[in-house]
């Protein structure tokens, strides 16, 4: 019966003409303080619009000063870690699945930067906010990168592995960093996108036609949408960017391609 109640949570992030999200995180705060989009809930509210936007990504405290953002899929926000802490890819349990049942969440997210230092107890905070947010019948979405890779550089082989780590533990839906190819994009989702929902993060800003193109390679590639911020709210104006985002998300009829909680289960190979 859970299942069934994560399936319609999940529905409120997805776009009813394409089947695809387009999630907005604006959690940055905790971790990198103040940003110009987001410097102040006014700042929020001017430019975001639940005509443009599927869903939102939050802690708890920005969820109460925007008021729940009535009209969006609510995601909250569970770990973290501020960029000083000594170990900041070692995210922390910062707030309760029930506490985002008692706002009125329609999911919970965690932040999983997988590295040798990290793995274990990624797996732990998984397994354990998976096991605890299903019991409510709420989505999880992981946030999976891959901190193995030089810095500044390809994300490594081991990106796969962290990827099916987090299929292991139940998780509904992921979001990853875009290949600096496109075209490894297919290759990368291959075997996880038939049940579990990929969602392809936008990074440090680029330009927005490169931001479109990327966009319109994650629709030919099945993945299941975008969770972009700074890429949208650092802008001078978000709005017309999410409307380019919204309408290339929207270039083919997805029926042929339905959302990955929507799809019959397709095994995956046992190699990945």
């Amino acid at each position: 019966m859970t299942e069934m109640a994560r399936k319609r949570r999940w529905n409120r992030f997805l776009d009813t003409h394409s089947g695809k999200a387009l999630i907005v995180p604006i959690d940055h705060g905790l971790t990198i303080g103040s940003l110009p989009g987001i410097a102040t809930p006014e700042d929020i509210l001017g430019w975001l619009s639940p005509e443009i936007a599927t869903g939102v990504l939050l802690h708890k405290g920005m969820a109460e000063k925007l008021g729940g953002i009535p009209g969006y899929g609510m995601m909250l926000q569970l770990n973290g870690a501020m960029s000083m802490d000594d170990t900041p890819d070692l995210k922390h349990m910062l707030t309760r699945v029930d506490t985002a049942m008692r706002m009125g969440a329609d999911a919970v997210s965690v932040q999983t930067n997988f590295s040798s230092a990290t793995a274990s107890h990624n797996l732990r905070l998984l397994g354990a906010v998976v096991d605890e947010a299903h019991a409510y019948g709420l989505p999880v979405l992981a946030m999976v990168y891959d901190k193995v890779a030089p810095h500044g550089g390809e994300p490594s082989a081991s990106l796969r592995h962290f990827m099916r780590a987090a299929v292991e533990m139940g998780v509904d839906a992921m979001k990853i960093a875009a290949p600096a190819n496109a075209q490894e994009i297919p290759e990368l989702i291959y075997g996880i996108e038939s049940h579990t929902s990929v969602l392809f993060a936008g990074g440090p800003m680029m330009d927005e036609a490169q931001l479109i193109h990327l966009c319109d390679a994650i629709v030919h590639s099945g993945a299941s949408g975008l969770c972009i911020g700074r890429n949208l709210f650092q802008r001078a104006d978000p709005r017309a960017t999410m409307r380019k985002l919204l309408a290339s998300l929207r270039q083919e009829n997805l029926a042929a391609a339905p959302s990955a909680l929507h799809r019959k289960h397709v095994p995956e190979p046992t190699c990945v």
